[in-house]
């Protein structure tokens, strides 16, 4: 253990500060740690899944079991249906992400020389007692301020993932050792009849409890407005404004459509092109409804061409109606549709326009319009066509940064969650909608008992500033852009 020198002496000090608030802290801590795990282990759940199953796999499912000789395979067999039942209660996407940040954590173990090529497989049957100590010192390595290997503080320029991160990266390790490892939520203790061998889960041990607060501390920790030495200011990232939409749209209808796509061909500016115009396509759509839904980029990927209704008003209007089957806040469905227009005056932010673009080039790809609607990409300027090879986040997150250089914007400041931020701040100052509408249009509307979260989407110190403060009284101040409805330009208006 001595190349985590640095973990344990910030390990060391973080157990002594919390022990100042008493043992019911860091167990109510791993009650709540353990109580996340079981929330999805309820049997209502499991029974609504086991419901949801067709006629046809309950005929497979017989037939499998009266060919069944004997009754360990029998019990194989429905072990297996109610394990493939039992994952439905986790989102795709969430398991996805587990399965990354795990990868991710034993990576970290074997470039510690903790463990060998086999993982955490060739420990798991006597899982040493410093394993929590190990959780403890990758969540540091990535979320806290101090060198795991010397104790040195990190240069303040170095980023730090957030606390909310962190629980992420926890989650991912108590739900591999709970679900996948068998050890479901049991608390890790040293086994009375065996001296220095550990059983339950690490994760959910007082080390890491321990741990966890001590971050959360440091991560919140301020002293009037000069923050505190290990202090961390929460930066959220910079919302997208309708500018830097239009700047997107014209740069990407610049590109030609080719016949053949290339591999790769250097841009007439002399950088290397990224995508064509087929890839360039699909991201506007998904710019597009990201932003006017309001949704996080997980729910935006996840959408499907099921999930799209293309229609007419009474007075001939076309709109499109968007249903998604699931969002963070509503796992089960129950979600009010969206229903977007047509607006050709805004090209760049017409999210029917968008989709029926990407709708039309879809058929000429041959890409079957059921499945996924944002595509795996997996050329220069190709998709699959595998209706259930869904866009990843990272190549997302690649793709919109690669977009933003292209005009000339910094993309540091910008993530996933740019869109919904920028969204809100849309609807709000351009198309000036009332908080309460944009709440409602953002789900936020039921058991909103934290106003501060919308105004956090309005306003971050992040954000572009619109005027200059020169301006704010200035009577020749430049106008906003027209009102759709009565072309005012005026900023009263």
């Amino acid at each position: 253990m001595a190349p985590l020198s640095g973990a344990l002496k910030q390990l060391n000090e973080a157990i002594r500060e919390v022990q100042a608030f008493g043992a019911d802290v860091v167990e109510h801590e791993q009650a709540e740690e353990a109580d996340s795990f079981l929330h999805g282990e309820i049997i209502e759940h499991m029974e609504e899944v086991e419901q949801q199953r067709t006629q046809h796999q309950d005929e497979h499912l017989t037939e499998e079991l009266m060919q069944t000789g004997n009754a360990n395979k029998k019990q194989k067999v429905f072990d297996g249906a109610v394990a493939k039942a039992s994952e439905a209660i986790i989102e795709t996407s969430t398991r996805q992400e587990y399965a990354r940040t795990w990868t991710q954590f034993e990576q970290f173990l074997q470039y510690e020389e903790l463990v060998d090529e086999r993982g955490v497989q060739g420990i798991l049957q006597n899982i040493p007692r410093e394993f929590p100590v190990w959780i403890c010192a990758w969540i540091m390595s990535r979320a806290d301020i101090i060198d795991i290997h010397t104790g040195a503080e990190l240069h303040p320029g170095i980023p730090r993932v957030s606390y909310s991160y962190a629980q992420k990266m926890r989650a991912a390790i108590t739900h591999k050792f709970a679900r996948e490892f068998g050890l479901g939520p049991a608390p890790w203790v040293e086994n009375a009849l065996e001296p220095g061998r550990f059983s339950g889960n690490p994760s959910i041990s007082p080390t890491v409890s321990q741990y966890m607060i001590s971050l959360h501390r440091r991560k919140v920790r301020y002293l009037g407005t000069d923050i505190v030495k290990q202090g961390e200011v929460v930066t959220s990232a910079r919302a997208i404004t309708e500018d830097i939409m239009k700047r997107l749209y014209d740069f990407n209808q610049q590109v030609p459509l080719e016949a053949v796509p290339q591999k790769r061909k250097n841009h007439p500016s002399g950088q290397d092109a990224w995508a064509g115009y087929c890839v360039r396509t699909m991201l506007h759509c998904l710019y597009t409804i990201s932003m006017l839904c309001l949704l996080r980029y997980d729910e935006a990927l996840n959408i499907r061409w099921e999930d799209i209704t293309f229609g007419f008003t009474s007075l001939g209007l076309l709109f499109v109606k968007i249903d998604l089957s699931c969002r963070k806040t509503h796992q089960f469905g129950g979600i009010a549709p969206f229903y977007l227009y047509l607006t050709l005056d805004r090209p760049h932010m017409c999210a029917v326009l968008a989709l029926a673009r990407w709708w039309i080039l879809a058929e000429k790809l041959n890409l079957q319009r059921y499945g996924y609607i944002f595509r795996k990409r997996i050329r220069f300027d190709e998709l699959s066509i595998n209706p259930n090879d869904q866009m990843s986040s990272d190549s997302f997150l690649a793709c919109f940064r690669n977009n933003l250089c292209d005009i000339g914007v910094d993309p540091r400041l910008y993530g996933t969650h740019s869109f919904r931020r920028g969204g809100c701040q849309y609807l709000h100052t351009e198309l000036r909608w009332p908080i309460r509408d944009i709440c409602a249009w953002g789900g936020w509307s039921e058991n909103f008992d934290s106003p501060g979260t919308i105004f956090k989407y309005l306003l971050s110190w992040t954000d572009t500033p619109r005027i200059e403060r020169t301006d704010y009284f200035n009577p020749n101040r430049k106008g906003t852009n027209p009102c759709s409805r009565c072309n005012r330009t005026c900023n009263c208006a």
